[in-house]
């Protein structure tokens, strides 16, 4: 082998080796999608949360209520596209002295790239898969904006203004008694002007699941020149449910 030759096979030796090793190392460097984790799927899985709520209305004062939930995973069937459903029995309860009475079910569906609750007739997208910082999407894709909720005797729209977007992901947490290695927060909703208040955020936990969720509901018809809110509020609620218990 002369010696131009010699220099060419060292060269693409180098250049092979050089490959090899940036292949290896983006190999090791690629870590599975764990993002479903965070909306766990299986029958006998339950969460307990206390729930407060603030009920705004009119020339009334407003109406503090504090009641306990518990929603657990039942049973699975199949929906009309052929994917797995979930059901869930939503109960209540006014405090841990009293018994569980059923008052809702639900369901929940998972896929390669979101989670959805059915819920009320009405489908959401709670979140998309793989998480992507600052990615939106339609999480009332499957209804109107527009849609119109009776709420102690107040009917509202809920809904309008509603854009999902993730907030933080992969965030340790830690309330009450519970830490949490690894959370995920998104906001459905977060806008705010002189008339109307709408706020959703949502935390979910690595194996557990939601374990945050705040609203703020609020419309009012003030002619103040400064809005506050929820003082200022004249009907709708606020309400922030926590998670005390979890299997």
């Amino acid at each position: 082998m002369n010696i131009k030759s010699l220099a060419f096979f060292l060269f693409g030796l180098v250049l092979l080796i050089g490959m090899a090793c940036s292949n290896s190392q983006t190999l090791l460097d690629i870590e599975p999608d764990t993002s479903q984790e965070y909306f766990p799927l299986e029958i006998g899985k339950f969460l307990v949360y206390t729930v407060d709520s603030v009920f705004y209305r009119e020339n009334d004062p407003a109406d503090t209520v504090r009641i306990m939930v518990r929603e657990e995973i039942t049973d699975t069937l199949r929906d009309n596209e052929g994917d797995l459903l979930y059901r869930v029995a939503r109960s209540e309860r006014p405090d841990a002295t009293e018994p569980w009475e059923i008052t809702q079910i639900l369901a929940v569906k998972r896929t390669n790239t979101q989670a959805e609750r059915i819920e009320n007739n009405q489908r959401f997208i709670t979140l998309t898969f793989p998480f992507q910082r600052n990615e939106s999407w339609n999480g009332i894709g499957f209804n109107s904006d527009s849609l119109l909720v009776t709420v102690r005797g107040e009917v509202l729209e809920i809904f309008k203004d509603w854009e999902s977007q993730f907030d933080e992901i992969f965030v340790p947490q830690a309330f009450n008694t519970f830490i949490f290695d690894s959370t995920v927060s998104v906001f459905h909703a977060n806008s705010n002007n002189f008339i109307e208040r709408r706020f959703n955020r949502e935390v979910y936990a690595k194996g557990v699941g939601l374990v945050i969720k705040e609203m703020q509901i609020l419309d009012s018809q003030l002619s103040n020149g400064e809005r506050v809110w929820p003082d200022d509020a004249e009907k709708g609620f606020t309400l922030r449910q926590t998670l005390i218990e979890h299997n």
